[in-house]
């Protein structure tokens, strides 16, 4: 049963990092459309998130991924963040750091697997 559990999970974050692309694809930032600098910058905000759930959660899953997404939301929201114009959401900290999770997704950096991290030394 504990596989059928995983299996859920798995799918339901996958899910849910595919419905947080849409949204950020509305605001104007999507993936796909960034410039070379915004990539760059969306690279660097990955590389610190892989970093924070390879050593923090154990690993860089969908799950985790999905976890992570929801807490920057969650704590952004107890802020009073609100999604920005399409206009400003190139420099929107928190925009960054939800298009580095689908980055990381799409990119198939581990998800569903564990990395290593002696990758990252």
């Amino acid at each position: 049963m504990g596989w059928l559990m995983h299996t859920w999970r798995e799918s339901a974050a996958r899910r849910e990092i595919a419905a947080l692309a849409d949204r950020l694809g509305r605001v104007g930032a999507a993936v796909g459309t960034l410039t070379p600098g915004g990539l760059a910058t969306v690279d660097q905000h990955a590389a610190a998130i892989r970093d924070i759930l390879t050593f923090g959660a154990g690993g860089v899953g969908a799950v985790q991924l999905a976890q992570y997404a929801r807490g920057v939301q969650d704590a952004a929201r107890e802020a009073g963040w609100t999604p920005p114009e399409p206009q400003d959401a190139g420099g929107d900290w928190v925009v960054l750091r939800l298009a580095a999770v689908c980055l990381l997704a799409s990119a198939g950096v581990a998800v569903g697997a564990e990395l290593d991290p002696a990758l990252f030394s």
